[in-house]
């Protein structure tokens, strides 16, 4: 990636990704109704990431991903999709509160951190223990010990 962005406009970049699908182009206006934000906020962030060569942007026109953009965008929305698995699988979040905070985190972590969480996934895929419901036995476990540590600490 040539540039560092900020979270809003990663979430812009993610946004446009995922709304011009296979036809690779999409409206302002859709980008605004997506993003629940204004349509002059859209403009001001377009204008932005235009100059940083990430989408090709003209007033009252469709909007696109460059290449810059494309490359960019696929290493947010792979963070994104590792995050909200590892929310949802591992630790047992329902889907919208991991897509939430996969959404959050996505913009303050690195790649070789990005890069770990898909070797501890592809571990936790291959442990005989995770199959078994390993994390879950775990956590029961360790609030069964908690509560007989309070109740003897209350003594």
């Amino acid at each position: 990636m040539s540039a560092k962005l900020s979270a809003s406009l990663e979430d812009y970049i993610e946004a446009i990704a995922s709304l011009a699908g296979s036809s690779g182009e999409t409206r302002a206006a859709d980008i605004a109704d997506a993003l629940g934000v204004s349509r002059p906020s859209v403009t001001v962030a377009l204008r932005a990431l235009a100059s940083r060569k990430m989408v090709n942007y003209r007033p009252y026109s469709i909007v696109s991903l460059t290449e810059d953009g494309r490359i960019h965008a696929t290493a947010v929305l792979r963070k994104h999709g590792i995050l909200s698995r590892f929310f949802n699988e591992i630790l047992g979040a329902d889907e919208q509160l991991a897509d939430s905070a996969a959404c959050k985190v996505e913009h303050a972590i690195g790649e070789e951190i990005t890069d770990r969480l898909v070797e501890f996934l592809a571990f936790i895929d291959n442990c005989p223990m995770a199959a078994k419901g390993g994390f879950e036995y775990h956590s029961e476990r360790r609030k069964e010990f908690r509560e007989e540590v309070e109740k003897y600490g209350k003594n």
